[in-house]
């Protein structure tokens, strides 16, 4: 797949919403939904070449928009038509995935379902995007371009190492 406009104008419209969207200070001294979701976004893009991974820590917070309680399927629905079924499973776990690691989901079935997951190393890794994109220090630029730009170097990437190992 290559990234083009047509098809990021979508997410950046709605990612844009996110600017101004408070947040709670004691876990996110970074600031707003849209502060927080580009420093996600840039650890992503420093760790990994996996672009639905990549989405998904940039797109992870949106639902945010509506409400802070249960914004990751109101994100999920909001997301639908644009990301992958990938995508949208690492965003609606992104804190269910803490429930599991701190010790608070109880329920087997949940545990043995998440922990046998195909993606489940993918989700530890966008909690972990997740963690560090709090950085009050940290500032970020925003240009849609570079954006797309470093998403279509990813694809390049991915392909060579695919290319090579076959």
């Amino acid at each position: 797949m290559i990234f083009t406009n047509d098809f990021m104008n979508p997410l950046f419209t709605i990612l844009e919403q996110c600017q101004g969207v408070k947040q709670k200070g004691d876990y996110h001294p970074e600031g707003d939904v849209f502060t927080h979701s580009l420093q996600t976004l840039y650890c992503a893009f420093r760790e990994t070449i996996d672009t639905d991974l990549i989405l998904a820590a940039m797109m992870h917070d949106v639902g945010k928009i509506e409400n802070s309680l249960g914004h990751e399927k109101i994100g999920v629905n909001m997301l639908k038509p644009y990301l992958s079924v990938k995508s949208l499973w690492l965003i609606e776990n992104h804190m269910r995935i803490w429930y599991y690691l701190l010790g608070n989901m109880r329920k087997l079935s949940k545990v043995k379902t998440l922990v046998e997951h195909p993606w489940l190393s993918e989700l530890v890794q966008l909690a972990r995007f997740d963690k560090m994109g709090r950085n009050p220090e940290q500032k970020v630029e925003y240009n849609k371009d570079k954006i797309i730009y470093r998403l279509n170097l990813c694809v390049e990437k991915r392909f060579e190492s695919h290319s090579l190992n076959n």
